[in-house]
């Protein structure tokens, strides 16, 4: 009696545990994806209470990571940033292109999937910016924008040059973005004193043009000449090369030569390019 009922105990435990040994051993796939799933999960929880707490992370303002996929709407035409080189970015690799977004981020992605590979936020070129050129040149540096924006200005420099700067890019037709950046140029402090002496708001609207013109050409070796009808004053202003700084921004080394009542005024210097996309004069 006793044997028989030990036998029954020992049939009992095999039929409750054989279930649990065959899935185990049958690779254990059923506990790992639970485990998978469960972690996801826990994962998708995370980042929803990342995006509460973290605004930078929001629609408006999106920070994404290298392995995020863009969004499509970026992976249209007007979005494609060709003027790669000119921003200190490096060559993209076959399947790859610079995409920009409307705060002027920077992002390489895979042409196919819109996987990211690599990041330039704008903030972060902004900090590199000002730790190597101390600040940040605005409009209101300029003596020629601040007091001359109710002055006549026959170039339309003022207007376009306003317009570029606040985008970052040009305006094209429909109101669409396009790839080639023709920000103003910002010609503040001193030497921008020293480069328009002696210019009314119009010669400058003209020189101004001239200034726009030759560095968001990307002509090396390329000289603009400008000419105010009503004065007859006139000027030339030389681009001479074109190169990165050492923190990777698109810099040119210039000249020019203004000619006022006859007499010449030269200058010569180098102008940087900020993170929003103006030129800043610098020497």
């Amino acid at each position: 009696m006793k044997k028989f009922i030990g036998a029954s105990l020992a049939l009992a435990l095999l039929a409750t545990t054989a279930p649990v040994l065959g899935q185990t051993y049958n690779g254990g796939n059923g506990n790992r994806n639970e485990r998978d799933r469960h972690d996801q999960d826990r994962n998708d929880r995370d980042s929803h209470a990342d995006r509460r707490d973290n605004p930078g992370v929001h629609a408006g303002n999106p920070r994404w990571s290298r392995g995020d996929r863009l969004p499509d709407q970026y992976r249209q035409s007007q979005y494609f940033a060709n003027d790669w080189q000119q921003h200190g970015l490096r060559q993209p690799p076959r399947g790859y292109r610079w995409v920009r977004n409307d705060n002027s981020d920077f992002f390489l992605v895979a042409i196919s999937t819109g996987i990211i590979a690599e990041i330039a936020y704008r903030d972060d070129r902004d900090q590199m910016w000002r730790q190597r050129y101390a600040s940040t040149s605005t409009y209101d540096d300029d003596a020629y924008y601040r007091d001359c924006r109710n002055a006549p200005d026959p170039a339309g420099i003022i207007a376009g040059a306003l317009i570029g700067g606040l985008l970052g890019n040009a305006v094209g037709n429909g109101g669409g973005r396009s790839g080639t950046t023709v920000a103003g140029v910002i010609v503040g402090g001193a030497v921008g004193a020293a480069l328009t002496n002696n210019l009314s708001c119009e010669d400058r609207s003209y020189a101004y043009k001239t200034y726009s013109e030759g560095f968001n050409a990307g002509r090396p070796n390329a000289t603009y000449r400008w000419q105010n009808p009503n004065d007859d004053h006139r000027g030339e202003f030389r681009v001479g090369t074109y190169y990165n700084d050492p923190s990777g921004f698109r810099c040119a080394n210039y000249s020019q030569s203004i000619y006022v009542q006859g007499r010449p005024q030269e200058a010569r210097g180098r102008a940087c390019r900020q993170p929003d996309g103006t030129w800043a004069i610098i020497s």
